[in-house]
């Protein structure tokens, strides 16, 4: 019965919250190649970047995404960029893959406007065998496997300094159905805005304020993760995240001078689910290389 309770409460919450439908990350400024395809060839490197994020722990059937991402800058004026995403949410499995090409302009000494497009697939599967405590074993409904593959593109636009950003972007322009499988499936247009600034507090401390703004017009209203990192000697960063409504996150992270960074978050949630589960965690590794000699490599990037 405990199950079958998470099971329908699982469902309820991603009726509401259908920016789920994209995977949530908190560690977002780190991993912009998700949100926005001009983000590709802004980190002036070589740049890989991996995330695992497990939300909601102990709730049966709670999100567990996984994602990999690569991108790099290909002489003065253009960016390529690879990302895979794998994103379980109990009987649901959703697998993505995107190509990114950005065309980047130089605005200034110091400034870049990248404008950006992404192609790729997403693949579905929904396994009903895995139902818990199915109460007719023989109901067709839970008999088997439903999957389908669909294609997308999307669209983005960023402009960056040393020590500002900001972005705009819909990452997925199709809206798609899957047919028979129930609502989750649903893949609506996502409309994302982002920004942040670094600011010299003393000599060895910075501090960043960002914004990430996310819509789903069709059935969501607009959200807003607020965040605050403080970074003492470009290395070590610790920070806040408040998810509007949601959850509030503690960040933490170290930067290594070969480019090597680690990152970890956990959220709190402060929402009607905060009974039915112990937070969220979510750790990140990239590495930037800026040629064969990575530790060459002498100006961290904070976004």
């Amino acid at each position: 019965m405990k199950k079958i309770i998470t099971c329908l409460i699982l469902c309820l919450c991603f009726a509401d919250l259908s920016a789920q439908q994209d995977a949530q990350y908190t560690q977002y400024m780190f991993n912009g190649l998700a949100l926005n395809p001009a983000y590709a060839g802004s980190r002036e490197a070589i740049s890989a970047n991996l995330i695992y994020r497990t939300q909601w722990v102990n709730m049966d059937g709670s999100p567990k995404t996984f994602s990999a991402s690569l991108h790099s800058p290909i002489g003065d004026s253009n960016g390529l960029g690879l990302m895979i995403e794998s994103d379980k949410i109990g009987v649901h499995n959703r697998f993505s893959a995107y190509a990114s090409y950005a065309y980047r302009i130089e605005v200034s000494e110091e400034a870049r406007l990248s404008l950006g497009v992404q192609a790729g697939v997403l693949s579905y599967r929904s396994d009903w065998t895995q139902v818990p405590n199915i109460q007719d074993p023989t109901d067709p409904n839970f008999a088997g496997e439903e999957s389908k593959m669909l294609p997308n593109f999307g669209l983005g636009i960023y402009y960056y300094t040393n020590n500002f950003y900001v972005g705009a972007s819909v990452p997925h322009l199709l809206n798609s159905s899957l047919d028979v499988v129930d609502a989750l499936s649903k893949y609506d247009r996502h409309y994302f805005l982002t920004s942040g600034y670094v600011f010299d507090a003393t000599e060895s401390l910075k501090i960043k304020p960002s914004i990430l703004i996310k819509s789903v017009p069709s059935v969501s209203p607009i959200s807003a993760d607020l965040n605050l990192s403080f970074y003492i000697k470009e290395a070590f960063s610790v920070g806040a995240s408040y998810r509007i409504g949601d959850a509030l996150a503690f960040l933490l992270g170290y930067q290594f001078k070969n480019g090597l960074r680690l990152g970890y978050a956990y959220d709190y949630n402060l929402s009607a689910l905060n009974s039915y589960n112990s937070g969220s965690h979510e750790i990140m590794v990239g590495w930037d290389l800026s040629g064969p000699k990575p530790e060459k490599i002498l100006s961290p990037r904070f976004f």
